[in-house]
């Protein structure tokens, strides 16, 4: 269900470009589903071979965002999900979707108690 949602719903409406501004901070290929990390390396990568053309040094600086999807707090996803042109019972489903997550630990077999999830993306999710 998960995965159709986003290919019939997500995906055109990120691809509209009324949504450019909403997503002037991610790379190009970020939200597109042909896009991938191998992508963005490539585009990288022939940038700053066309920059040294005209530059005698280039600087690159990189950061890792591997976990970044650890922190996504998901009252700010759910505002960009807002602004998209998505049906209402598609948003409502988001909402849905990101809502009533627990999560507890256990250490030494003692159980902690369950704790909201108000931040991170499921690994392994569509979204």
């Amino acid at each position: 269900m998960e995965k159709s949602i986003v290919w019939q719903f997500l995906y055109p409406a990120f691809n509209q470009p009324s949504t450019a501004s909403l997503l002037n901070d991610q790379f190009a290929f970020a939200f597109r589903p042909t896009g991938s990390t191998t992508a963005a390396i490539v585009f990288l990568l022939h940038t700053v071979t066309q920059m040294f053309n005209t530059n005698s040094h280039v600087f690159v600086i990189a950061t890792d965002f591997s976990k970044a999807s650890d922190t996504v707090r998901h009252v700010s996803l759910l505002e960009k999900f807002a602004a998209l042109d998505v049906p209402d019972d598609v948003y409502n489903w988001l909402v849905n979707f990101f809502s009533g997550g627990t999560q507890c630990t256990t250490f030494h077999n003692v159980t902690s108690e369950l704790k909201e999830i108000s931040a991170s993306v499921v690994q392994g999710s569509a979204i």
